[in-house]
């Protein structure tokens, strides 16, 4: 028998394929650019991303490759924000090293309560091990104790590190976009087993929480492209439960049981 979230992931990634990529990939081609490059050579970032593969599982679709996307998103909007600051060519590639490093270490503990102050935690132990000094470590460790949606963020004394924390919650907001429609949510709902009648029930109420997260961006570069990311993926998510509503017509009927 079909897996019936392949069914779904396959379908949903069909449905966002006929949608235009958000604007962020288009006009901020050159520091994600330079973010991927940095990502590559870096020292410190490989080890990190070494570390981190233990660490990470994909059972609530938050694994290894949402960790990458973030940390190299949240590395282009630190560099952004350092240009629109006037900063230093040093100044930017720092950010946005240290902000890759946030990106990959902020989903250490997904699966626990309070999960943002529990994985800062579990950074700060981590980052014993990098040669980093202790005060940018603390901006790493902060960044990610900031990036809980709809919880009031610590102000950070420092330019490097509020630019971190900024780019880091964008970049991880920027995932509840087109990809939570076509990925997270489906590999969430696969680990725990999760009947689809009951998420289409739910579909409509969870529509209205993403569209929260429009006026949360904290980057004036996230203040442009953020929203269209939620957007777009409100869109392909009403055609998702379009799709989902005719698929299980006759189950949510009470016609046959799933």
């Amino acid at each position: 028998m079909k897996d019936i979230y392949e069914e779904m992931i396959a379908a949903s990634r069909d449905i966002a394929a006929s949608f235009p990529q958000p604007r962020f990939y288009v006009f901020c081609r050159e520091p994600l650019n330079l973010s991927h490059s940095l990502f590559d050579e870096d020292a410190q970032v490989m080890k990190c991303r070494t570390l981190v593969l233990s660490e990470l599982k994909d059972d609530l679709g938050h694994g290894i490759d949402h960790s990458e996307r973030v940390a190299l998103e949240a590395g282009a909007l630190a560099y952004i924000e350092g240009e629109r600051l006037s900063q230093e060519e040093s100044f930017r590639r720092e950010a946005c090293l240290l902000a890759q490093i946030a990106g990959l270490l902020h989903d250490l503990r997904r699966n626990e309560k309070g999960h943002a102050k529990a994985s800062a935690f579990a950074a700060a132990r981590m980052l014993q091990e990098f040669s980093i000094s202790p005060e940018k470590g603390e901006y790493i460790v902060q960044a990610i104790a900031n990036h809980e949606a709809f919880v009031e963020p610590k102000r950070i004394d420092s330019p490097v590190g509020q630019i971190i924390s900024d780019a880091l919650y964008d970049a991880d907001k920027f995932r509840w976009g087109p990809e939570n429609f076509t990925h997270t949510l489906w590999q969430m709902l696969r680990f725990s087993r999760a009947r689809i009648v009951p998420l289409i029930r739910r579909f409509p109420k969870g529509m209205e929480g993403i569209s929260q997260i429009k006026e949360t961006f904290r980057t004036e570069t996230g203040k442009i492209y953020g929203p269209e990311f939620i957007e777009l993926g409100l869109k392909i998510g009403e055609k998702i439960y379009q799709l989902l509503q005719e698929r299980f017509s006759e189950e949510l009927q009470g016609k046959k049981i799933e």
